[in-house]
């Protein structure tokens, strides 16, 4: 609790002080007042500026009944102007500082806003003129770590190119040490360009993409990141807007948007692109509450900071599903899309008979459903009858606690190590059992759909998209569940129509996206007072030097934590690379399994000398010594390569 509200408090007092010492670079220009009747005119021109109805957003205009959504969502309808023509008027006579800063507020705001009004406008004609738009998709991982926000972007961006849109995807750079901790079968990559070509020969591999429909269109680029063990993700280190094309600043897609900003230090996102569009893809909240030690508090805690950051940073959020938190100025729509390899299973597989029956795909997590599942077909074997067979594939941490408590209960379940779902082990399948209620949308779902499967999941927010799906068998109690199997495993499922597999298809999933970005340029309404007032408190929690670290490791930022020392190389050199950021990261803040392999080459010195004075034969002794003092050497010459000493003794 006190780190709360040391991550609330702290901002505030930076915020004003910055507020204090930038005024009069906005009033005069820099310099000292000298005569204070000269400086309340300026102000009070100021203020009348920027209380004036031209230069307010268009949603404080009317004097109608205040909701809370509203407030919270930054579209109150109440006279904000006479509110603070009323308190500037009592600040200017009881405390001119406080005056200044209301002063300099307001005139930033409005600034901002006309800027930002000019922004749209041009947008606006952009597309109902039908011209050529760039969109940036920024994203927190890549291929090969083959995670959603990793696969799932890199789709969207290249059916976009595909449709004729400009897009450039962002995604972070790590350094290979770190690459190591999480790209599957020993991959990694000593440049950024190796990884681009890993990931432009994914997408003409299993995307079914070609490259003379990506050429001159997408354009893949990196950003310097950090990889978090202990959240299992990756963060962006320091300002990443620095490396957008300042001709690419149209449209920005953060995809998401409270995890690229919990620890932006840069331009405020709004302001370096005419319109930016969160899409928000993971449940963090759901997983904050199952921690074993201050979960409920920490999903209320966390609850607050993605609603302050999608205020402060997002012009329009997208939610994958209704199962997400209340987010500002949020719509619900599933721009995803799956494969067109599993669509093309479905339409091989026709009216053919599948010759297996039910199975459960995914990680192996009580969390993931695993509960429910036992409990369903435990309820099976209460009424009397012979529990149904399925077959769970996927690994976890869960895995063996999953399969005993199975074995006790008597149910038939069979457990096999992961597999891709694509392959010929689960083309023969028919029914595709999914109880989880912890998803935002599951994808694993949408691809049995696509290969022509029935699927049993439950009425939740999580699945509302599936719904409509003839081949969609939804239940909501035990007894349903196992009646909706039963039918399942008796009967089979109706070849997809054309409508389905457009909805299913990265195609429809792209017309979505479109849809709903246009319709966010249209009727996006400009950042009001409490948006940028978001802002101004993160950006002085973000821009405070030494105290700024102490923040963000009070608040888990990790290996992003230190970043006191980033402005001033980037004075020294403006042209820094990401791998070069990334690589002066390491050397301030190296990585968990670099610290590992330093401490177990501490401890291989230190118990030399014990065996070397037990040992029974002197000279085999020394020779062993020798050989351990080589070895160790040669560790800590490796080591040496890798780290700046100098650096980390500081």
């Amino acid at each position: 609790m006190r780190l709360f509200f040391l991550f609330l408090a702290l901002p505030c007092l930076t915020t004003a002080n910055t507020i204090h010492h930038n005024i009069h670079n906005i009033l005069r220009g820099g310099g000292k007042p000298s005569d204070t009747d000269h400086e309340h005119k300026i102000l009070d021109a100021r203020v009348s500026l920027a209380v004036d109805q031209e230069m307010l957003p268009a949603e404080i205009k009317h004097d109608d009944e205040l909701s809370d959504e509203n407030l919270f969502n930054g579209t109150a309808p109440f006279n904000v102007t006479s509110i603070l023509v009323s308190t500037a008027t009592w600040l200017r006579k009881k405390n001119p500082a406080a005056y200044f800063a209301l002063a300099t507020m307001l005139v930033t705001h409005s600034k901002s806003n006309a800027a930002k009004r000019s922004d749209l406008v041009d947008l606006r004609n952009q597309v109902e003129l039908g011209d050529d738009y760039h969109i940036a998709i920024v994203t927190t991982a890549a291929l090969p770590w083959m995670t959603g926000t990793a696969v799932n972007p890199l789709l969207r961006a290249a059916h976009l190119a595909k449709a004729g849109k400009r897009v450039t995807l962002m995604v972070p750079w790590l350094h290979p040490l770190e690459q190591r901790m999480i790209f599957p079968n020993g991959l990694e990559f000593a440049e950024p360009n190796e990884q681009l070509e890993h990931m432009h020969a994914w997408l003409l591999e299993r995307a079914g993409l070609t490259r003379r429909s990506l050429d001159n269109r997408l354009s893949l680029r990196f950003y310097p990141g950090r990889y978090d063990g202990e959240r299992g993700s990756i963060l962006p280190l320091g300002d990443i807007t620095r490396f957008i094309d300042p001709s690419e600043t149209d449209i920005c897609v953060l995809e998401e948007p409270e995890h690229l900003t919990w620890y932006h230090n840069g331009p405020n996102w709004r302001h370096r692109f005419k319109l930016v569009v969160g899409v928000v893809h993971t449940n963090y909240i759901f997983y904050a509450r199952t921690w074993a030690s201050g979960g409920p508090l920490l999903a209320e805690t966390l609850k607050a900071v993605n609603q302050f950051m999608c205020q402060a940073y997002c012009d329009k959020v997208i939610k994958l599903s209704d199962t997400l938190q209340p987010l500002p100025r949020a719509i619900v729509c599933n721009v995803h899309g799956v494969r067109g390899d599993f669509l093309e299973i479905g339409r091989r597989q026709g009216r053919r008979r599948f010759r297996k029956g039910a199975y459960f795909l995914g990680k192996v997590l009580w969390a993931k459903g695993h509960r429910l599942l036992l409990d369903y077909l435990q309820r099976q074997v209460d009424k009397g009858g012979v529990p149904t067979h399925v077959d769970i594939f996927g690994h976890g941490e869960d895995l063996d606690d999953v399969r005993a408590e199975a074995n006790e209960r008597g149910l038939d379940l069979s457990f096999h190590g992961p597999t891709d779902h694509a392959g010929k082990t689960l083309r023969e399948y028919k029914v595709f059992v999914n109880p989880s209620q912890s998803e935002v949308l599951s994808t694993t779902t949408a691809e049995a759909l696509a290969m022509g499967k029935f699927v049993v999941i439950q009425r939740h927010p999580s699945n509302d998209f599936f719904m409509g799906f003839s081949n969609t068998l939804a239940y909501e109690t035990e007894d349903e569940f196992l009646m909706q199997l039963r039918y399942a495993l008796d009967n089979n499922p109706s070849p997809l129509s054309a409508e389905e597999r457009l909805r299913l298809s990265w195609e429809g999933a792209t017309d979505r996206f479109l849809d709903a970005v246009t319709n966010s340029s249209v009727g996006s309404p400009l950042p009001s007072l409490g948006d940028h007032t978001a802002r101004w408190v993160h950006q002085g929690m973000q821009n405070g030097g030494v105290l700024s670290d102490a923040i963000r490791y009070a608040t888990g930022a990790g290996p992003v934590s230190r970043q006191s020392w980033l402005p001033k190389h980037l004075e020294r050199n403006a042209q820094a690379t990401c791998t070069e950021i990334v690589e002066l990261s390491i050397k301030h803040s190296p990585p968990e399994s670099a610290v590992a392999e330093e401490d177990e080459a501490v401890k291989e010195v230190k118990a030399a000398p014990a065996a070397f004075l037990n040992a029974t034969n002197a000279k085999a002794a020394v020779e062993d010594f020798a050989e351990q003092i080589a070895e160790v050497w040669r560790q800590m010459c490796a080591f040496e390569r890798e780290y700046d000493y100098s650096v980390m003794d500081a």
